[in-house]
C-alpha cells in the first residue's frame, strides 16, 4: 500500500528562518555543555547506542519522526504540573484519525535532567481547530503503556506511546489542525519531554514558557486511520516442573513463564486453565490471570502443588490461555514420583540376644510404650 506521507506546507517557513536567528532554544555540541533548562533538552551526535525505532504503521495519515541521536536533536517539556504544554500543527488530513502514535523521553528536572521510570504515565491529548483557538477532540486519562525503544540521546532512553482514539476525531473541515499531547501524572512523578523532529515546517508552540514560545523544530507523532490492531500471541516455559521424589501430602513449586510472543505493541491478555490439571495434586497458581502484558514482556505464575495421590509415576500439564484467542493456548509438563516410606523393622542381634536373656523385658518394653 502506498505511503500517504505528508510534509506540512510552507508557509511559516519566513517565520521559522526569523526565529532560528532569536530563539534560546538553540542546539549545543553537547547535554553537558549546554545551560539546562527545564523547558527542553537538547544535544548534538550522541555516540550511545543507536537502537531501532518502533515504526507504527504500515500506512499512515501523517508522521512526522523523532531525530537520530546522531543529528543535532531537542525534546521539549510538555508536562502539566510545571505548567508546559507542547502543540504542534499538522496539515488537512481527509480521514478519520483514529490512532496516535508518539515519542518522547520520561525524565525529572531539579537542577538537571534525571532518568525517571514512565510506568503509568498519562496524558491528555486534544486536537484543536487550524487558529488554535478551540478544541475539536479532547482525550483524557490517557494512559497507554510506555514502549522502550533502545534509542538513546546522551544516557537518556527515548519510548514510544500508541493509543487509539475512541471514538476517531474528524479534522477534514479544517485546512490545518494542531495537536497537543502534555502528561499530567506518573507512579513516579516523571515529566514527558515530546521528540523533535525536522519533518514538517519547523515550527511549534510551548505553552507555559517564555522568551520565545514559538520553537524552531516539530514535534515526533504519526497519525493513522482505523485499521485491526497488533495481534497477540501466547507462549510460555516452566522452571523446575520435574518434582522428582515426593511424598503423599508433600508441598512442591515451580514457576511458568507466560510470554507475548505476538506482532509488536500488541497486549496479551492470558488465564490459566484451571479446570482441567492434574489429578494427582491440588493446585494454585499465582497470579491465574494477566492483562495487557505487551509484546515481547512476559509475567511469572508462582505454582504450588499438594500432592495427593500414592505411589507411582505422574505427570500431566499446565495449560495457558490467550483470554482473546482461546484456540491460542501453551502448555508446559509437570511430574512427580510419589513415594510411600517403607516402615522399618528393626533387626539388631544384640537387641534380640537381650530379649532371650531376660524375657520380661519385653513386657517392660510393652508397658512403657503402650502397646
Amino acid at each position: 500500500m502506498k505511503m500517504k506521507k505528508i510534509s506540512k506546507s510552507a508557509g511559516v517557513l519566513l517565520i521559522a528562518t526569523v526565529l532560528l536567528l532569536t530563539s534560546v532554544a538553540v542546539m549545543a555540541d553537547t547535554v553537558e555543555e549546554q545551560k539546562l533548562d527545564p523547558r527542553f533538552i537538547s544535544g548534538m551526535g550522541s555516540d550511545v547506542y543507536e537502537g531501532n525505532m518502533i515504526q507504527s504503521a504500515e500506512d499512515p495519515l501523517y508522521t512526522q519522526e523523532p531525530y537520530q541521536p546522531f543529528e543535532s536533536w531537542i525534546f521539549m517539556t510538555s508536562h502539566a504540573p510545571v505548567g508546559y504544554r507542547v502543540h504542534d500543527n499538522f496539515p488537512n488530513i481527509a480521514e478519520e484519525i483514529c490512532d496516535l502514535h508518539w515519542w518522547g523521553l520520561s525524565l525529572v528536572y531539579d537542577g538537571g535532567w534525571q532518568n525517571c521510570d514512565p510506568e503509568g504515565m498519562c496524558f491528555q491529548i486534544i486536537f484543536w481547530d487550524g487558529l488554535l483557538g478551540n478544541p475539536v477532540c479532547t482525550y483524557n486519562e490517557v494512559c497507554p503503556p510506555a514502549v522502550p525503544t533502545g534509542t538513546f540521546y546522551s544516557t537518556f532512553e527515548m519510548f514510544y506511546w500508541e493509543t487509539v482514539l475512541d471514538p476517531c476525531c474528524d479534522m477534514s473541515m479544517y485546512q490545518e489542525g494542531w495537536l497537543s499531547i502534555q502528561s499530567y501524572s506518573s507512579q513516579n512523578n516523571c515529566w514527558f519531554l515530546w521528540a523533535g523532529s525536522d519533518d514538517g515546517d519547523h515550527y511549534h508552540y510551548q505553552e507555559g514558557s517564555s522568551d520565545p514560545e514559538d520553537f524552531i523544530n516539530d514535534t515526533a507523532f504519526e497519525l493513522t486511520p482505523a485499521g485491526p490492531p497488533p495481534v497477540p500471541a501466547i507462549a510460555c516455559s516452566g522452571v523446575g516442573t520435574a518434582f522428582g521424589d515426593v511424598d503423599p501430602g508433600q508441598n512442591v513449586t515451580c514457576q511458568i513463564k507466560v510470554c507475548n510472543d505476538g506482532e509488536p505493541v500488541s497486549f496479551l491478555n492470558w488465564e490459566v486453565d484451571t479446570t482441567n490439571v492434574p489429578t494427582w495434586g491440588t493446585w494454585k497458581f499465582i497470579p491465574e490471570f494477566g492483562t495487557d502484558v505487551l509484546h515481547p514482556n512476559c509475567e511469572v505464575i508462582d505454582v504450588e502443588c499438594t500432592i495427593t495421590s500414592e505411589e507411582g509415576d505422574y505427570s500431566g500439564t499446565i495449560t495457558v490461555i490467550n483470554s482473546d484467542d482461546p484456540s491460542d493456548t501453551c502448555s508446559v509438563t509437570v511430574s512427580a514420583n510419589v513415594i510411600v516410606p517403607r516402615a522399618r523393622t528393626v533387626h539388631s542381634p544384640l537387641f534380640m540376644n537381650l530379649l532371650q536373656q531376660f524375657p520380661a523385658l519385653y513386657l517392660i518394653i510393652k508397658i512403657i510404650l503402650g502397646a
